[in-house]
């Protein structure tokens, strides 16, 4: 069989490892968070910049969320509040400033509820009950998360998320992966189409304006730009792709992440390409916010495809 599973305790969490065999590439997930924390091709270096979790869990919140879930909330939440049938909630999870980051569900625990291997690929699938335990998002509702690494060097990750409310639930959805070359990013070619660039003001939150902006239509090599910045994708043709001489990184939205984010840190070792089914503070804007219905599931999905030419 071309494609192994293996299962190995760090801390007081699992690192999942999907192979193939055949080529040496694979990637890591952890059951802490549910996300992506490596992907090696052909045996070499990971090509995700990801946490290191030799002593546990660390202080992945101020090294950037990498590889983050993002639930029910993406990015900021404008001084955590929002209100949902007439009532005002505030959440209580990670500040930085004024702002609520990255939602409350980027460090829940998940249990393995199955895996399955062939020829073909290797999948996992994760699973989280949200017992409503943050007073600023009161609404139990489940994550299944199905990571699989496929032959042609693909990952896909598919969630499918619950709500167990008696009332439709407000729900964002996102991913906060981090992604290097071997090299800073300013050699990297950027290529994707978009039907506007969301505007932020001096918070990084939505003024509401969308713009037009054709900037990487035909790609535009980086150099020295700083992003940290949201735009609406075309769906006609949704990837965005990342090259670096004979590299390429395509990631392709599937289902229900209308909108990218591309961000740059100030080390520029890496780029963060982050799906997203809203803008940022969507639950006050309601751009592309999405309402789960009790009992509904609603299910998102997006593709990595790294080639080597």
């Amino acid at each position: 069989m071309s494609f192994e599973i293996h299962i190995t305790p760090i801390a007081d969490f699992q690192e999942i490892r999907l192979s193939d065999i055949s080529t040496g590439n694979c990637i890591t997930i952890t059951t802490k968070g549910g996300i992506l924390n490596e992907w090696i091709v052909e045996g070499k270096t990971s090509i995700v910049n990801g946490n290191d979790f030799t002593n546990g869990w660390g202080n992945f919140e101020m090294n950037g969320f990498k590889s983050g879930k993002m639930s029910p909330f993406s990015c900021r939440l404008a001084n955590g509040e929002y209100q949902h049938l007439d009532k005002t909630y505030t959440i209580e999870k990670f500040y930085l400033g004024d702002h609520a980051l990255h939602g409350i569900q980027y460090d829940a625990v998940y249990t393995i509820e199955s895996t399955h291997q062939d020829n073909e690929q290797a999948s996992l699938v994760l699973l989280n009950h949200y017992k409503a335990t943050d007073k600023g998002f009161p609404f139990p509702y489940s994550i299944h998360l199905e990571w699989t690494l496929k032959a042609n060097n693909t990952v896909i990750v598919k969630t499918a998320i619950t709500n167990h409310h008696d009332q439709p639930i407000p729900m964002m959805d996102g991913w906060h992966p981090y992604f290097q070359f071997d090299s800073l990013v300013n050699d990297l070619t950027i290529q994707f189409k978009n039907k506007g660039k969301i505007i932020y003001d001096n918070q990084l939150l939505p003024t509401g304006e969308i713009v037009i902006d054709n900037q990487f239509d035909q790609g535009e090599v980086l150099g020295k730009q700083h992003l940290d910045n949201c735009w609406l994708i075309d769906e006609t043709a949704p990837s965005c792709t990342i090259k670096k001489e004979h590299h390429q990184l395509i990631v392709t939205p599937l289902s229900n992440y209308p909108y990218l984010q591309l961000y740059t840190p100030d080390d520029r070792k890496s780029i963060a390409i982050e799906n997203l089914s809203a803008v940022p503070n969507c639950f006050n804007n309601k751009m592309g916010l999405h309402y789960v219905k009790p009992q509904e599931t609603w299910v998102l999905k997006t593709s990595y495809q790294y080639i080597i030419s």
